[in-house]
């Protein structure tokens, strides 16, 4: 059912509580509007990805710091242990 509202060239679909334009250039400037707004949401999600993507990077590299740092170690005990010998 819809019902008119104070804005000439809109009106409420009550049903779904929308608000309709009954006009092309509004109708068309609204559907812009949304496509712009989906654009943003699809660009916000694809940061929030790469921003999961790089925390997951970070971690890695730090995981190969700490191997490389415990075989730097090794490397050093097994030639002080070779010099002893």
């Amino acid at each position: 059912m819809l019902a008119k509202t104070d804005r000439i060239g809109i009106v409420r679909d009550i049903s779904n509580n929308a608000l309709l334009a009954n006009d092309i250039s509004s109708l068309h400037s609204h559907r812009e509007e949304f496509r712009k707004r989906q654009e943003m949401n699809n660009k916000l999600n694809d940061i929030n990805i790469m921003k999961e993507q790089i925390q997951e990077l970070l971690k890695f590299r730090d995981e190969f710091q700490e191997i490389k740092q415990l075989l730097q170690n090794y490397i050093q005990r097994d030639n002080q242990w070779h010099l002893q010998v």
